[in-house]
């Protein structure tokens, strides 16, 4: 998967991220010996051939949600919450910094103070090592629900961790359903990477539309790439890897990019005038200097990769219904208005701004993953890494 690197409070940097999942396919093929429990660290994620379903890796919609399996949770919001508090407690793993979750949560909390959330912050291949170990020792889960890449997660369906759900029955539009292995996971959010640019010194117009027209002396010391390659890694799978790498070394020799690395560190360049444009640009990020008067506008191009984030359920989870629950909220109004507050993300499917003829890259199943690892591991060679 492509993995955008963190800033501060943001996702752990898991460039090869897949491929430390894919590793983990050497461990067991066992399943759960019993339902989990316990609490999570703090209070307040087998190799795998596995093909994506017929939705389409962009996420977009395709007409309705995939079929529900027998056996499947199937509740209502309502159901869900009055069951979950009986079972009082939701033990939940994800990226975001402790401190800003509860914050985020905190409107769920308090209209559902029956179920307490344990929260621990992980990243997705930390997540999978550490239910795999407990899965090999035959432990019962101290985990309910985790959210995470699903390349990263690929072990889990393989071995068939993760519970069926009745996502549409949540509340889930089927736009941000998608399916792996059989099972139905639903978008949490979407991280879009674009072009970012200083808006009092450059003109929209004067912009590239597509990668290709990107490569032009004009920008030459001007535009920022990051030295590890992640953020255009994912034009792997819209060019093609022979295409990228092409296209990477022509963009290094016209361009002649500044090296610098992360999101923040480039935007603050572009913000401070040292750089006109950055290619390690996300709307998340654009957003957040935006809120802070920061002169930062972010064009996408004819290639768009994007991040994509999904929750699930273990199966054999102790509080499946408090989990439903709080998920239901997460990807209604509320809880995404929160996510918007906190760490400025979002779940469109289509992003404010793409145009017509675009094309969404979302790396959800691990061979697409490794195809960007792969790239990204080159483009940093090109580099000097």
């Amino acid at each position: 998967m492509l993995h955008l690197p963190p800033k501060g409070r943001r996702l752990a940097p898991v460039a090869v991220a897949a491929a430390a999942a894919l590793a983990l396919s050497a461990c067991s093929s066992s399943k759960p010996t019993g339902s989990a429990g316990g609490s999570s660290s703090s209070p307040a994620a087998t190799t795998s051939s596995a093909s994506a379903s017929s939705a389409p890796s962009s996420g977009a919609a395709s007409g309705s949600a995939p079929a529900v399996p027998a056996g499947a949770l199937s509740v209502t919001p309502d159901q869900a919450c009055q069951a979950g508090a009986g079972e009082g407690t939701l033990n939940y793993w994800a990226s975001t910094d402790a401190e800003v979750f509860a914050q985020e949560i905190k409107p769920f909390q308090d209209k559902y103070p029956k179920i307490k959330v344990n929260y621990t912050s992980l990243r997705p291949a930390d997540m999978v090592q550490r239910i795999v170990a407990e899965v090999q020792a035959h432990h019962n889960l101290d985990v309910d629900a985790i959210s995470g890449d699903l390349p990263s997660f690929a072990p889990l369906f393989d071995q068939q961790l993760i519970a069926p759900v009745d996502w549409s029955k949540l509340g889930a539009p089927a736009d941000i359903q998608f399916q792996l292995k059989g099972i139905t996971t639903v978008r949490t959010y979407r991280e879009v990477l674009g072009l970012g640019y200083n808006t009092q010194l450059v003109k929209e117009s004067d912009l590239p539309s597509t990668w290709n027209d990107l490569i032009n002396s004009k920008w030459a010391g001007k535009i920022i790439a990051d030295p590890r390659g992640v953020y255009l890694s994912g034009l792997s799978l819209g060019m093609g890897k022979d295409q990228a790498i092409t296209w990477f070394k022509n963009f290094l020799a016209t361009d002649k990019p500044q090296i610098v690395k992360g999101a923040t560190a480039s935007m603050q360049k572009v913000i401070s005038g040292e750089a006109l444009l950055t290619t390690s640009a996300h709307d998340a990020e654009a957003t957040e200097q935006k809120s802070k008067g920061a002169p930062v506008g972010i064009k996408y191009l004819d290639i768009v990769p994007t991040q994509d984030w999904y929750a699930v359920i273990m199966k054999g989870a102790a509080h499946p219904n408090a989990a439903a629950c709080f998920y239901s909220w997460w990807i209604g109004s509320e809880g995404q208005a929160q996510q918007l507050k906190y760490e400025f993300k979002t779940n469109k499917t289509t992003p404010d701004g793409l145009p017509a003829s675009a094309k969404l890259v979302a790396i959800n199943d691990p061979q697409e993953a490794q195809t960007a690892t792969d790239t990204a591991t080159e483009f940093a060679k090109l580099m000097g890494q």
